[in-house]
């Protein structure tokens, strides 16, 4: 049976991020007993055989709603997870939003250290960040932060606004979840929705020709190279549950 799950981590912090974008989507609800409810509903909801819709589910937040790479980056078994605080001269910062970009990344180039040294002085760029909404949340901000190691250091891919907010108070250490490189070799998963897309677009378009085909089975042998579950879901769950037979030819292509 092939495993979803690349490490018992990264379900756990999975998790973690449902349990936090939840508490943002409904804001609303105030009564912390229909939270221990749903947080119990969420740790158990990969159990039972429901490994695969738990990751498509955390797909369907961070990728759809969020446009953010968690998805991604927690089902990559290229990383090892671990619970830490880090020291924030070792945090590269990342994009929230136009306007906190233009100074966060044009301007002082993802550092901490020049971002925060900028903010002591400079009152246009903190009434414009202030301007955004940038505040605390205390239901959710016991959140650790979530990073990954790149190149340049520990990327930010989840919790910038609480980075950001350390900063300003002047916290030398935070507390996140950092993934580092054992496995150079290492693949994520693609969701479901995204192979369904292709399908999608040959059965809706107003014209089915060659060159679309073609398109469709090159997007396909990419999905396959580069995802460690591309082959099973592009085959097994598109194809597979296809009804159209043109469908089913075509994916068959890909195989080539």
């Amino acid at each position: 049976m092939f495993k979803f799950t690349p490490s018992e981590n990264a379900l756990l912090i999975g998790r973690q991020y449902l349990k936090h974008e939840f508490r943002k989507i409904f804001g609303d609800v105030k009564d912390a007993k229909i939270w221990v409810k749903l947080d119990k509903s969420i740790d158990n909801f990969s159990k039972g055989g429901n490994e695969s819709s738990f990751w498509n589910l955390l797909a369907a937040i961070s990728e759809g709603w969020k446009l953010k790479a968690v998805f991604h980056i927690l089902s990559n078994n290229r990383y090892k997870w671990k619970l830490d605080k880090i020291s924030v001269d070792k945090i590269i910062l990342t994009g929230m939003s136009p306007a906190i970009d233009k100074y966060i990344i044009k301007k002082y180039n993802r550092s901490p250290f020049d971002f925060i040294r900028a903010w002591k002085k400079d009152k246009k760029m903190r009434d414009e960040i202030f301007a955004t909404g940038l505040a605390p949340h205390k239901e959710r901000d016991h959140f650790p932060i979530l990073l990954f190691e790149a190149k340049d250091g520990l990327r930010v891919f989840d919790g910038m606004r609480r980075t950001l907010l350390a900063l300003i108070a002047g916290k030398k250490k935070i507390k996140a979840w950092a993934g580092y490189v054992v496995n150079h070799r290492g693949k994520s998963l693609i969701s479901a929705d995204r192979c369904y897309f292709l399908s999608n677009i040959y059965e809706r378009s107003k014209k089915q020709d060659k060159e679309l085909e073609k398109a469709i089975v090159r997007i396909g042998k990419e999905i396959i190279e580069n995802y460690r579950n591309g082959e099973e879901t592009l085959f097994k769950r598109i194809a597979g549950w296809s009804h159209n037979p043109e469908i089913k030819r075509i994916f068959s292509i890909m195989k080539q």
